[in-house]
């Protein structure tokens, strides 16, 4: 485990020292509408919390912004697409009552790439926004190390964010130090719960701040 972590640690340094040398470039206008992906677990490890989750999302989306558009991707054991980018309250709503466990590994860090190659890049009009909510454990394959690091550079070329919740024990595993390192690199927000019982009140205050930068 400790073998493929210094990459990541490593190169996001790489990358904050970029940006602070102004070599980043915004391809995106703070005036713009906002894409968020929604990026939730659906492996075999959340199945217990099911009602926390499916109340965290839809506490989420009652609390955004009418106009955003929000892509519901799960990730347990593959990609999976609940709800393909809709600024319609109505579908995420539906999506999220439906919300349900997957089962098997968590593939969160390949889902991550893989979303934001389909529904944040083609989106040239939009900020883009990822808002990650996971439990932690071991990811699914080996971990795409290099291809994170060249993710996260290109997503701070293009003025992304990224908010994240972690739901786990006493013990920080790769997927917590994936999803801090995004939120730190972005100037997301990132918490840490043991538990889900209040995720309804810390995802609104993440749809909070979704609405702040508006």
């Amino acid at each position: 485990m400790t073998h493929p972590q210094r990459p990541v640690q490593t190169a996001c340094a790489a990358v904050l020292v970029l940006c602070l040398l102004g070599v980043c470039s915004a391809t995106v206008r703070a005036a713009d509408p906002l894409r968020v992906v929604l990026l939730v677990d659906s492996s075999t490890n959340m199945a217990t919390m099911l009602t926390e989750f499916r109340a965290g999302l839809r506490s989420f989306i009652e609390n955004i912004p009418d106009d955003v558009e929000v892509a519901l991707i799960s990730t347990g054991g593959q990609l999976r697409v609940r709800l393909a980018p809709t600024s319609d309250k109505v579908r995420m709503q539906e999506a999220a009552s439906k919300f349900a466990s997957d089962g098997g590994a968590n593939s969160l860090l390949d889902t991550l790439l893989e979303s934001d190659k389909r529904f944040l890049k083609p989106a040239g009009d939009r900020r883009h926004l990822f808002v990650v909510l996971t439990t932690d454990q071991p990811l699914l394959g080996e971990p795409p190390v290099y291809a994170y690091n060249a993710f996260v550079k290109d997503f701070l070329l293009r003025r992304g964010r990224a908010h994240g919740i972690v739901i786990r024990g006493t013990h920080s595993g790769l997927i917590s130090q994936i999803v801090e390192n995004l939120t730190s690199n972005t100037d997301g927000v990132f918490q840490v719960m043991v538990v889900g019982n209040s995720l309804a009140a810390r995802m609104k205050e993440i749809a909070e701040q979704v609405a702040a930068q508006q």
